[in-house]
């Protein structure tokens, strides 16, 4: 399963929120050496508000070993604020049905076989978090490889915008995503899962009560 968590919900999820932020720091600092800014073990930047979305996975202990974060393009976002040479030649978007989709991130310790699946519960729990909020299209920024050949693979089929080279030096395209039931049906099939994989705990708790 795949948790969604945002600052109105963490305190339904323990230490998720602390844990994502150790998790991107071990993941996009540690291992991808990427230049971004951190404290006390933590990757955070300044798009880690309360309008950001996060989708955890965590293992049977806890701890948060897959992610990604959504943010929504009526506010401040990535693309448009720090790589505008990859903002599409229609301009950045600025609607509530178009959300950026960042810090995708599995967990390199864990087997590949474990790997593969969180990755692709990440994948169709985006498209389940889309749906609940009527977003129709992700923004990402990817390596090609990944536009090229994984999203494909799951049955997704990216619009490339433009690509660049990144001052820390990683070689990237923006992409739309675009996202319907039809999608969800297709890459589920496609990824052989079956059943509903995002979980809201506001909404459990709720119907507990």
């Amino acid at each position: 399963m795949i948790d969604l968590l945002t600052l109105e919900t963490a305190h339904y999820m323990g230490t998720a929120l602390r844990d994502q932020y150790r998790f991107r720091y071990k993941q996009f600092v540690m291992r991808e050496k990427w230049d971004v800014p951190s404290y006390r073990g933590m990757e955070y930047d300044q798009f880690d508000t309360p309008a950001a979305a996060y989708l955890v996975w965590r293992d049977d202990e806890g701890s948060v070993r897959g992610l990604v974060r959504l943010l929504p393009t009526i506010r401040p976002y990535m693309t448009e604020s720090l790589w505008p040479e990859l903002i599409p030649d229609t301009g950045a978007p600025r609607s509530p049905d178009i959300w950026e989709n960042t810090r995708f991130g599995v967990d390199g310790d864990l087997p590949a076989a474990v790997r593969k699946q969180v990755s692709a519960e990440l994948i169709v729990a985006s498209i389940e978090f889309a749906l609940s909020q009527q977003i129709s299209a992700y923004l990402i920024v990817s390596p090609r490889a990944v536009l090229d050949r994984t999203l494909p693979r799951a049955g997704l089929r990216p619009e490339v915008q433009k690509s660049a080279v990144l001052a820390s030096g990683h070689a990237v395209s923006s992409a739309y995503v675009q996202v319907s039931e039809d999608v969800l049906v297709a890459v589920r099939r496609r990824l052989g899962l079956t059943h509903a994989i995002l979980r809201h705990y506001e909404q459990e708790q709720r119907h507990a009560a």
